[in-house]
Parts: C-alpha cells; structure tokens; sequence
C-alpha cells in the first residue's frame, strides 16, 4: 500500500512565534506515523500540503491527514478534506462538513444543544456591545481558533466591563467573533475515542489535575498546553485513566460518543468536558475531530498507551478506520510482511537476470536515486530530473505509473533501470549504473535484455524503444548487443554543455527478440 502523509506548518499565517508551537509539533508526528506505516510493510511519503501536492493525492492508496489547513490558512482543514473527498482516495480522520461544523465553537455548540448533549450556556459577541445574559463568571474564548489559541489564565471576566474588554480584546487580536460561556467550576476530563463503521470505542479517560495557587483559574489555556517551561504547564498534570466512578465514566463515555455522532465526526475524537463541582454533571466543552496524535504529549496518544497501545498500533488503529470506510480494509493486510529485496521470477517485486537482480523502486531508495541524479558527470547523457529535493524524488516513486527498478549485483544496488511511456504496445527503456565500480565491466547490455526479458515475456509487449545520444557510445553498444536496431535520427536534441547532440532512435520487436533467445539455445 503506498501511503501519503500530509500535513502543513503555518508561517506568516501564525500570530506568533509563541502560537506556532502549537502547529509545529505536527513535524514530530509525521515522522512517527511514517516509521509506523513504513514497519508495518507498506511505503510512505510526508507531503507538505500545496496544490502540487493535493493532485497528486490520487496516485496514493490512502491519505493519513494530519493537514490543519492549507499553508498559512489555518481554517482551510475542511477544504483539504473536501478536496481529497473529491478524489475518492481513503483519508483519516472527519470528512469535510463535520470539520467544519467543529471548528466553529458556536455552530457545534449549538448543534449539541439540539441533541440535547449537555454544554454551558454562551453568546456569540461579534462586536464588544452585543447584549449579554449569562451568569458570571464567564470564559472568553476566539470561536473558530483550536489548540487552546486565545485562552489564558486572564480569559475569566467575572463582570460585565471585565467581559466588555476581553471580547474586545478577541476580537481585534483574531479577526473574529468571540465565544462567551458560563464558567463551570470543577474537574476537567477527556475522552479519546476511535470512530469506525462498526461503531465506536471511546479509551480510557484522561483528567487535567490543578496544582496552580489560590485564587488562578483552573484551565487548560495555551500556555498549560504548549509551553514546557510556563509554571502553568508544569502544574497542570494529565493522569490516565482518570479516577472515576463507574456511573460518572459510563455517563462520559454516552456523551463523547453522542457528541461525535451529532456532529458527524469519523476516524478518531477528543471530547473535552468539565464536570461541575456542585452536583458532580459533565459538561462537553469541546469536541476535536482530528485532535493531535503526537507522540511524546498528545492526551490521544496517552489514552492509547493507557489502553495497552503503543504507537505503531494507534497509528493502524486510525488507518484501518480510513480503509474501513471506504470498503478498502484489504490494502492493510497486503501491505504486511513486504521486506527485503527478496523475489521470485513471477512476482510484483522483481525479477532475476543472472546475477542481476532487479527489484522494484521505493521510496526509501531515494536518497540513493538522487545522490546518482545530481551528479552530472553520471548523468550527462540522460534529462535532468525533476525532483528537486529527496522529498519530492520520494513522491515522484510512489506516484510513478513507469516500472522502475533498482538494480542489484549480490546485496550491493548498483543501478537504475526503467521502462516507461508504456502503453498495451510498447515503451522506451532507460538505465543507469550509479556504483563507479561497476562501470565498464559490460554489465550495459545484460541490464538491456533482463529489461526485454520483463518487457515481453511479463508485460506482453509488442515492441520496445530506446535512444542514446552519439557521443554514449558505451549505451549504444549495449543496445546494439541486444538486439536493437537503429530507425532514425533526432537531430542536436540532446544538451551536453553548449552543444546540442544528435540522438540515434532504436527498437526491436516481441519477434526479433524471442528469435535471438531461441538463436542463443541451440
């Protein structure tokens, strides 16, 4: 199965170096999720989400969406989503409309009250001077902002000019409405859940202790959440599970599930709640379709850990949820157990020729590929490549439609080969020998059969090309060694330097080359 992460970093986009924290942390868990993906025998690639990148979602067999917008837009997730929707390629996490919904603190507030899920009571206050009626104390929070952005130990007004100046303060700071909600004094919990056409199974619950002085508001602002070195984050301790009694645990549980159901959410889910001090009622807060799975700090991945998981498992867990949904769970199983360059004559993965083995090109070949790439000495007959950086070469090989191969001689890979502009006919075939000490030894024209070989006899085609320009003597050997012909001529092509050489067109037919085998036998 060939995987994409995708994933963005915002930059002039963030308020703050400080803000940024929060989105940086994503870096950590691309690298995770792709050594996962990767032990669990399937190919992966980080995309850094752009158009290119997006267009090139199709080629993939499954999108591991870790993207919170789209570059420096930070409220464009559901666009990403929609657009991977579009394509029809499985993807974690929620679709489009239920990220939308989310993200939008007063439109799935309102949404949960409709369900009668209960949440505090708020306003939406677009300018400083809206009409208030809650009960003080009150929180004030941005309504589309996630990662507890906006909130700190100052965002309690407990009266109506404290209230006045901080959604004022919102407002002008995030260019958008801000949130006003009853302050529910107590304990604050959550609980992760996994999300699959099966059903739902929410992991142990997770509670957010207070250790702060007198009189500082418990809440778990963005300083609690991020910064390492604040006193707020180093009093504010995650445990998990949480000490709860089993009717308080069944109640949350019913909740977070009712919760992602009314909103639509899909893959996996953080809901977050208070639980008043006074009679001991949860609260939902917030509900977080695809909250942060980081590794090292993530309450999910603490949850997961807490249930017995360990990452790699999480990781499969959000996966196989993906592939479920699209009725493509099959791809995880034929994924396990690829390793090595091991392979037989009649398989997928390679292919034999003598002491030539050749085994089909992954990612984790590119950073070999591009090393041969870039030098020009090696490459100066060949067009230059496209990729301009191992990341995009790594794209590039799971998105190929060409069959690509490393070459080995024993356990050392000594080369590339290609066959490519493949059509039910014919196609054009390339190598390159990378490993200098492999050079000159004749190994051009053995490398030019085994591709013939895999051409005809494995493929069915009916004709197969090439082209080596005049001064590649060394290739033009080669081809003519095995049986091409040359047809015609290119002429001043091919770039080398300030000159623009000829380039000789070969080919040979199914026929010629099945006659040579049987000439060869006798």
């Amino acid at each position: 199965m060939k995987a994409a992460i995708l994933y963005n970093i915002p930059g002039e986009g963030s308020r703050s170096e400080i803000e940024m924290e929060a989105e940086i942390e994503v870096l950590e868990t691309v690298e995770e999720a792709k050594r996962s993906l990767e032990a669990a025998g399937h190919e992966a690639v980080t995309l850094r989400c752009s158009l290119e990148a997006l267009f090139s979602l199709k080629n993939f067999d499954l999108i591991f969406n870790l993207a919170e917008g789209f570059g420096d837009d930070l409220r464009a997730e559901p666009k990403v989503a929609g657009f991977i929707e579009l394509l029809g390629v499985p993807y974690t996490g929620s679709p489009p409309g239920a990220l939308e919904v989310a993200r939008d603190k007063g439109l799935s507030k309102l949404v949960l009250e409709r369900e009668g899920i209960p949440t505090p009571r708020f306003s939406i206050f677009r300018t400083s001077d809206d009409k208030f009626s809650l009960d003080f104390p009150v929180i004030v929070k941005p309504v589309l902002e996630d990662a507890s952005i906006g909130i700190t130990a100052d965002s309690i007004a407990k009266d109506e000019m404290d209230l006045r100046v901080k959604v004022s303060r919102v407002i002008e700071t995030y260019s958008q409405p801000a949130l006003v909600e009853e302050y529910i004094e107590g304990r604050e919990v959550n609980a992760a859940l996994f999300i699959g056409p099966d059903g739902s199974e929410v992991l142990p619950i997770s509670e957010i202790v207070f250790n702060l002085p007198e009189g500082v508001p418990r809440i778990l602002g963005f300083e609690a959440k991020w910064l390492e070195d604040s006193p707020f984050f180093q009093k504010t301790v995650p445990i998990c599970p949480a000490p709860l009694d089993p009717e308080l645990k069944d109640r949350i549980e019913a909740l977070a599930k009712g919760a992602c159901s009314a909103l639509g959410i899909e893959g996996y889910a953080r809901v977050d709640f208070r639980i008043r001090e006074e009679d001991g009622e949860p609260f939902v807060i917030e509900v977080n379709p695809n909250p942060c799975i980081n590794p090292s700090g993530s309450g999910f991945a603490r949850a997961a850990a807490a249930a017995g998981m360990d990452y790699p498992k999480l990781v499969e867990r959000i996966a196989r949820s993906a592939l479920d949904r699209f009725g493509r769970g099959h791809l995880w199983s034929e994924g396990e157990g690829d390793e090595g360059k091991e392979g037989g004559e009649g398989d997928g993965e390679g292919f034999s020729a003598g002491e030539i083995y050749f085994r089909r090109v992954r990612a984790e070949d590119a950073p070999l590929l591009f090393g041969w790439f870039e030098d020009q000495d090696l490459t100066r007959y060949m067009e230059p490549s496209s990729s301009l950086t191992i990341d995009q070469l790594e794209v590039s090989i799971l998105c190929s439609k060409d069959e690509d191969f490393m070459i080995y001689w024993g356990d050392a890979a000594i080369g590339f080969a290609s066959l490519y502009e493949r059509t039910p006919c014919t196609g054009e075939i390339s190598y390159l020998i990378g490993d200098p000490e492999y050079r000159g030894r004749g190994l051009g024209r053995k490398i030019v059969e085994a591709l013939l070989y895999h051409g005809f006899l494995r493929l069915g085609l009916k004709s197969i090309f090439a082209s080596a320009t005049v001064e590649n003597q060394s290739s033009v050997r080669a081809l003519e060694g095995a049986g091409f012909r040359r047809i015609g001529t290119r002429r001043a092509c091919s770039r080398q330097g300030d000159l623009c050489l000829d380039d000789i067109l070969f080919d040979i037919t199914r026929e010629e080359h099945l006659g040579r085998r049987k000439a060869s036998d006798r």
